[in-house]
């Protein structure tokens, strides 16, 4: 047993005392220790800033959605995500060929989730960001042999609480103070959860004072525009006119702002004059108006995407590197949206596992265009096949991508297509010569093929499974000195043979014509 501890590589510090040593194993800053700690019945308070300051539930940030601006900017977000596809990698180990079992584990989960609606679960996971978090439950059945899952269901944020350990639970009727939630059942997206504020980061407090400005700037604006930018009528009456027939001849005007009709005694007169157009302090009112709604939605697409361009380029301008510098920004705040997914689906798949095989890799969560050890295989396959010297076989199908026997059938693209067989008949026949030399060359070009196809492989694996150039190139030197070339040089010698001897008989035809 270690009697002390290296604190630098040249100052080690012994303990002196048995109590010493046990309090590297307590926790000494906690929650039941600090000064400040409270709990309400059991759940930790809900440390959001603004919703402390008034002290408002989370449900009132719902009513946020009401704004078209807050919408959009949501809207942008989410879909940037949602317009991805996805899928799941038989899980395995130390980058590793996936073993039968995880194939199957694979299956069973990507069967079960084919009945559940995936496009409709990850928007309700994309809307953490906003909420702070989005609680998940799983609903399973027996059946096949395995517990199934039958259902995802996004529940209501406010039935849940977290404790001061930080775990979540559920605050039913029976026990307010709330209950602890089962192994298996329940999932929690969230967005930058803390040791402190175990709820996540909402950004839709962040957007509350914005909206809220932007609600009264609307309210009195459309007040100005009523008052300042309508036409008003003016009435002129004759001196000595008393004052009932003053109100009455502003009872008629106020009678013909609705209906366009009025009548007057005789010497009265009506003018109708303009309100405040873009002049004037009227003027100078409307656009203060318009720049504080202007600067609460900036506020609102920062608060939401981190910049404003890509929402309010038309209204706010900008040049062309600042807009690609605005979309960046975005890009990245998809990125953090796209891993909070993977983290939630993956537990999905890890408590799918721990459930049904738990000795077994539990299948990976990956994104459509994320690069995958497969996808360099495929590209590769892709063009070696297109080349037209070679085909492969059936069992490297099944061995490299996973297929089963009855999966898939192998076919001649010549001898399926008219159009690629007729291209592919030469116009002039060979001489039963130059028909052997072609034979020969052909065959050996295929088998070197399948030599250097084996060396290939092995070096693009060595590649695909290195984190980087340095580990790649020790790899390839340890692997270099067990490559077999010798199958190689011997196909290499008897092509060279080959066109040698087609070169020499084509020269010795080319003479015997000429004479």
């Amino acid at each position: 047993m270690s009697k002390g501890l290296w604190i630098t590589p040249h100052e080690f510090i012994e303990f002196r005392e048995s109590s010493e040593r046990q309090a590297l194993g307590q926790e000494i800053a906690s929650r039941s220790t600090a000064w400040d700690f409270s709990a309400f019945i059991g759940l930790l308070p809900d440390p959001d800033p603004v919703l402390l300051a008034r002290g408002d539930s989370p449900r009132v940030l719902e009513g946020l959605m009401a704004d078209a601006h807050v919408t959009s900017v949501v809207q942008t977000r989410k879909l940037g995500t949602l317009r991805r596809d996805f899928r799941w990698r038989a899980g395995s180990l130390h980058n590793e060929e996936p073993s039968p079992a995880a194939e199957k584990l694979r299956r069973d989960l990507v069967e079960d989730l084919e009945r559940i609606d995936l496009y409709h679960l990850v928007s309700e996971i994309l809307d953490a960001p906003y909420y702070g978090y989005t609680p998940i439950e799983i609903l399973w059945r027996a059946a096949g042999g395995r517990m199934r899952i039958d259902n995802l269901v996004a529940k209501p944020r406010r039935w849940f609480g977290f404790d001061d350990t930080g775990a979540p639970r559920f605050i039913s009727a029976n026990d307010p103070t709330g209950e602890l939630l089962p192994f298996g059942k329940f999932v929690f997206a969230r967005h930058f959860p803390t040791y402190d504020n175990p709820y996540g980061l909402r950004l839709l407090s962040r957007c509350f004072w914005p909206v809220t400005f932007k609600r009264g700037g609307m309210s009195f604006w459309v007040t100005f525009v009523e008052k300042y930018g309508m036409p008003f009528l003016f009435g002129t009456y004759p001196k000595g006119t008393s004052p009932v027939e003053q109100q009455a001849l502003l009872r008629r005007l106020a009678s013909m702002v609705q209906d366009a009709v009025a009548v007057g005694p005789e010497g009265s007169r009506v003018e109708i004059q303009g309100g405040g157009g873009s002049s004037g302090s009227s003027g100078g009112g409307g656009e203060t108006y318009a720049k504080l709604l202007a600067t609460m939605d900036a506020e609102i697409s920062k608060a939401l995407m981190g910049q404003t361009l890509t929402a309010e380029t038309s209204q706010r301008g900008g040049a062309y590197s600042q807009s690609k510098t605005h979309e960046a920004v975005l890009e990245v705040y998809r990125e953090g949206d796209e891993q909070m997914v993977k983290t939630a689906m993956e537990e999905i798949a890890w408590l799918y596992g721990q459930i049904n095989a738990p000795d077994v890799p539990t299948p990976s969560f990956v994104w459509w265009e994320d690069e995958d050890p497969q996808q360099a295989f495929a590209e590769r396959d892709k063009s070696l096949s297109e080349s037209g010297r070679l085909r492969f076989t059936k069992p490297y199908y099944m061995r490299r991508y996973g297929l089963q026997e009855g999966d898939f059938e192998l076919v001649d693209p010549v001898s399926n297509d008219p159009a690629a067989r007729e291209f592919a008949e030469p116009s002039t026949r060979f001489t039963p010569e130059q028909e052997a030399l072609e034979t020969l060359i052909d065959v050996a070009t295929r088998e070197a093929a399948v030599a250097v196809q084996v060396t290939e492989e092995q070096l693009v694996r060595i590649v695909l499974e290195s984190d980087s150039y340095e580990q790649a190139m020790e790899k390839v030197l340890a692997l270099w000195p067990t490559l077999d070339g010798t199958a190689i040089a011997e196909q290499m010698e008897q092509v060279l043979l080959a066109a040698d001897l087609l070169g020499r008989w084509s020269a010795q035809a080319e003479a015997s014509d000429g004479n």
